[in-house]
């Protein structure tokens, strides 16, 4: 979410949304989704229109020269500044109609340029992700896409994800039943509703950011201390939180509720070491609990899966990626962590 000092300017918006849908305006929003087998060719447009490209996916990389080649080829013969990546499975564009549209997207515009680089990288995986969520599992290889980085995109594909309304399966066009400023203002309420939260935090402690967070079963404490110990060379100590560096901060009533804060909202990156251990773990339970509600929410990106056996974990299963590290050494371990925390994902 923008950072608190961002929030006047927020406030500024929410007003601002506010005003023009209670005026209820002649605009619409649909989201069109082209295909290579289906493209919707008897729509009539109102005028003033505006379409944008919102994101594409090519389809499953498998690393095979046949695919590199045809991906190559594709990417060479693109006008990708105008006309997206051609080749794609699916493509979709979002579609304004109506008077205001002009000023509609000089405000969407604004609301987007609230959010930070990383901000919009989030924005634009969970664009991808709730299409692939509607796809069947493949093991063929690694989903291929791309977003558009225009800041009237990122704030769309925000709106839409925070409406549920995204992707619908078998689809080659959707009209949203609510006008765009209204949902924006929805948007925009839910961000500062975040934001009040967050900012009630009691405790400096309790606010910390920490870069990784391990969460894992007492029986391979020495383990996790050796990952921690390098994670804290390479990152800062207070950026790893290991739960033996703040057995005084944590000593007090209502723990559970401190670890799923930590654990929830207050780290970037969440190394998870997994074993039968841990499932039997009534600590790790509650742990565990906070990190499925991240994967619910579709931020996979912050979750990093570390197997230590391959004992069954309830809610994961044989499609979720996972590191088998039970001949790593911590070294290595950390690395990976490490790597991952570099990426650009999280």
């Amino acid at each position: 979410m923008p950072a608190p000092g961002k929030r006047p300017e927020l406030i500024r918006l929410q007003k601002a949304f506010e005003e023009e849908a209670g005026t209820f305006p002649d605009l619409s929003l649909s989201i069109l989704y082209f295909s290579q087998e289906a493209i919707p060719t008897d729509r009539t447009f109102r005028k003033p229109n505006h379409q944008i490209m919102l994101w594409q996916y090519y389809g499953q990389f498998d690393g095979s020269d046949e695919t590199i080649g045809r991906l190559y080829n594709h990417i060479q013969t693109s006008n990708l500044a105008m006309a997206g990546l051609r080749g794609c499975q699916f493509s979709c564009y979002a579609l304004l109609e109506g008077e205001p549209t002009a000023h509609f997207i000089r405000m969407a515009q604004r609301a987007g340029n609230l959010f930070s680089e990383k901000e919009c990288n989030r924005i634009k995986i969970q664009a991808i992700a709730d299409l692939t969520s509607n796809l069947p599992p493949s093991t063929n290889g690694k989903p291929i896409s791309c977003s558009n980085s225009n800041r009237l995109a990122v704030w769309l594909n925000h709106v839409l994800h925070h409406l549920g309304r995204t992707h619908p399966r078998y689809i080659m066009e959707a009209k949203i039943d609510i006008d765009p400023y209204a949902a924006s203002l929805s948007a925009i309420d839910a961000m500062l509703a975040t934001k009040k939260r967050k900012v009630a935090s009691p405790s400096a402690f309790e606010a910390r950011q920490f870069r990784v967070a391990l969460s894992f079963p007492g029986e391979h404490r020495s383990l996790v201390c050796a990952v921690a110990d390098h994670l804290k060379s390479e990152l800062g100590s207070n950026s790893v939180f290991y739960d033996n560096d703040y057995v005084a901060e944590l000593a007090r009533p209502n723990l559970d509720l401190l670890l799923q804060r930590i654990y929830h909202d207050n780290s970037d990156l969440i190394a998870v070491f997994l074993c039968g251990d841990y499932v039997a773990k009534e600590w790790c339970g509650l742990e565990w609990r906070a990190i499925r509600d991240i994967i619910k929410q579709r931020r996979d990106a912050t979750v990093m899966l570390l197997r230590l056996d391959q004992a069954e974990v309830p809610g994961l299963f044989s499609i979720d990626g996972h590191i088998d590290i039970t001949t790593w050494s911590p070294a290595q371990i950390a690395e990976a962590i490490v790597k991952r925390l570099r990426s650009g994902d999280v």
